[in-house]
């Protein structure tokens, strides 16, 4: 037979129970509710740092390439100089750095097979440089999720969201930097065309 607890007596337990916890059904005991999950890694959000933001496209897969282009943005208020290739790593979910050759320069796509120069990024302007890579599998495939990019070595690097399928290739390509007004005449899959 059910016995019943007078509503004074409840509101008494509930007042002298220790904060946070909650009433488990039948027993009547109290236990700390279950902690909410909670990623272990934040998703990263470009952001203006030292006065450039360093951004990444949607990837491509035209002709069986993938390919995507980072950005790095003015948006400072001086004149801000880029020479030669990004400094790139590849990192898996946690972060963590992968194994991947990053080889410099692009001769699968005929407009981005260009020589390393001086660029100079004027305040809201922006300069490019293509990340190319294959998805190729013949043993065990991997696949990186971020990026961590700096315009040169020994300036601050960025991390960007991106999903990189390398397969077992181990391999991605990088163009060098080059002004965003060399690539206004290439719009959509036309800025990775595979040359002959």
């Amino acid at each position: 037979m059910r016995r019943c607890v007078p509503l004074s007596v409840v509101l008494l337990l509930a007042a002298c129970a220790r904060p946070g916890l909650i009433a488990e059904p039948e027993t009547g005991r109290r236990s700390a509710p279950p902690a909410p999950e909670v990623s272990s890694v934040a998703p990263p959000t470009p952001r203006c740092v030292r006065g450039i933001q360093l951004t990444v496209g949607e990837p491509s897969a035209a002709m069986g390439l993938r390919a995507t282009t980072i950005t790095v943005h003015n948006c400072g208020t001086e004149a801000y100089a880029v020479d030669g290739y990004p400094v790139l790593e590849l990192l898996d979910k946690n972060q963590e750095q992968l194994a991947v050759r990053v080889d410099h320069g692009i001769t699968e796509v005929e407009q981005w097979n260009v020589p390393a120069r001086p660029v100079t990024v004027e305040p809201g302007e922006s300069a490019h440089a293509l990340l190319l890579w294959r998805n190729l599998t013949t043993d065990k495939a991997e696949t990186a999720e971020y990026l961590r990019v700096a315009t040169a070595d020994g300036r601050p690097r960025h991390l960007l969201a991106l999903y990189v399928d390398l397969g077992s290739t181990g391999r991605v390509a990088l163009s060098p930097w080059v002004a965003a007004d060399q690539q206004a005449g290439q719009q959509g899959d036309d800025r990775y065309k595979v040359g002959r």
